[in-house]
């Protein structure tokens, strides 16, 4: 019984200890850069993290690992928000570790503000740079539907840009 919760506790070390980098940015840029805010969202993240963390399928790659821990830490931003504990940015403004918001950024959120949640998700992962192939294995969906769900997504969102043209 030991020897499990001990491997538990190992394996979620690792976890945190590959992604410390991403964790830690993306606290530092939602909460503004304030150095005290940043500790208390590092600690809700990874209180958050261990509660979840069976929801993160065992063998997962690391671009799987790492898609897990950013859709988390989003969530802990927004239910933080939501809770108005925290000065912070829109939930949307929050970017990868040093990475500028893309050009248009305010066009695609509106573009996009009447998709699903799924492909809210694959949107976000496509504008993380992530291929289909990987947002298929990320969203465990069969292959070849992350590329026809694109296409859907991107279709809608012209058809969205006409309409408001």
């Amino acid at each position: 019984m030991a020897d499990d919760r001990t491997s538990r506790y190992s394996e979620f070390d690792a976890l945190m200890a590959r992604h410390q980098r991403l964790i830690k940015g993306l606290c530092w840029w939602y909460a503004g850069g304030n150095a005290d805010r940043v500790a208390d969202l590092m600690q809700e993240v990874m209180a958050a993290l261990w509660h979840w963390r069976h929801t993160l399928r065992p063998g997962a790659t690391a671009l799987q690992e790492r898609a897990w821990v950013h859709i988390r830490c989003r969530s802990v931003f927004e239910h933080m928000r939501r809770r108005q504990q925290v000065e912070t940015v829109a939930i949307e403004a929050v970017q990868d570790v040093a990475e500028e918001p893309p050009a248009g950024r305010e066009q695609i959120d509106h573009l996009s503000a009447d998709l699903s949640a799924a492909e809210q998700q694959l949107l976000e992962l496509v504008l993380d740079g992530y291929t289909d192939g990987e947002i298929g294995e990320t969203m465990r969906l069969a292959p070849g539907e992350a590329a026809r769900m694109h296409a859907a997504v991107i279709e809608k969102m012209k058809q969205k840009a006409r309409i408001t043209e």
